[in-house]
């Protein structure tokens, strides 16, 4: 894998307020397959995600609902 082959997005993610809020979004993102690395920030709320192949915003955003918080793809 080369810097080159990789992919990224980045999510607006709401309902987070703490740790673990950050780190139950962080592993739903990085159990998906295709998913490299995810960064995910309290603060900003954001989910930024580093990708090995293409995986789409919905399923992204899908992941992060599942674990019951909202996300936006960013554009």
């Amino acid at each position: 894998m080369t810097a080159q082959s990789e992919q990224f997005a980045s999510l607006k993610v709401t309902g987070m307020s703490c740790g673990h809020c950050t780190a139950q979004v962080q592993a739903a993102l990085e159990n998906l397959e295709g998913v490299l690395q995810a960064e995910v920030s309290l603060s900003e709320q954001t989910a930024s995600i580093t990708l090995e192949k293409e995986v789409s915003n919905d399923v992204l955003t899908s992941a992060v609902e599942a674990a019951g918080y909202q996300a936006i793809a960013h554009k």
